[in-house]
């Protein structure tokens, strides 16, 4: 992705169909800059929040990830700025990494769910090497199947920063909790009144 330093007004850079932004990080001045919207967008959906990745400024190339973004409430899907953080190439970084089930739709109409207990975890890797998510395959899974952080399929040069033995998922069984009857309601209502009667007495 090809950056350049941003000298004009933000609304003049918006304009012109390019998206402000701020780069910094260690051994590095905060620096404003801009980039074509399309490629930023591009940069988001290939590398996420958590991928490192390469970008040029002035001839100079530097390894950065992007850490926020801003959007607007009307329009969610309209990037108004964002944040990229530069990291050397020996300098190990962690981040956040989501998980996501694939095939989980097969629960839908099933009396068994996936219980999630965790939907992210931290890894740690050196630039280059980051995964932007964690794919887990919940189709062919069963009651009482469990997923621990052990389990999941990782790069080798990615380590996962929490205990191997914590909880990602396991499979459920939906249990209904029968209602009231009618007769119910009424046996409570009676036993009230008898109650009310001696009371009178």
């Amino acid at each position: 992705m090809k950056l350049e330093l941003r000298t004009e007004p933000l609304r003049k850079v918006r304009l012109m169909n390019k998206v402000p932004g701020v780069m910094f990080g260690k051994s590095i001045e905060s620096t404003s800059v801009q980039v074509d919207e399309k490629e930023l967008k591009e940069a988001l959906k290939t590398y996420g929040k958590s991928m490192t990745f390469k970008v040029k400024l002035d001839g100079k190339t530097h390894h950065v990830y992007i850490q926020n973004v801003e959007t607007t409430i009307l329009k969610p899907h309209e990037i108004i700025h964002f944040d990229l953080r530069r990291v050397s190439e020996t300098e190990r970084m962690t981040a956040l990494i989501h998980i996501e089930l694939v095939g989980k739709e097969v629960f839908f109409d099933s009396d068994l769910y996936i219980h999630e207990a965790i939907n992210e975890v931290h890894a740690e890797y050196l630039p280059g090497h980051g995964i932007s998510k964690i794919e887990i395959d919940v189709s062919k899974l069963q009651l009482g199947d469990v997923i621990r952080v052990k389990d999941l399929s990782i790069p080798s040069d990615v380590i996962l920063k929490a205990d191997p033995e914590q909880l990602v998922l396991d499979i459920r069984e939906v249990k209904l909790v029968p209602e009231e009857t009618e007769d119910e309601e009424e046996g409570i209502d009676i036993a009230s009144d008898d109650e009310d009667a001696g009371d009178a007495e």
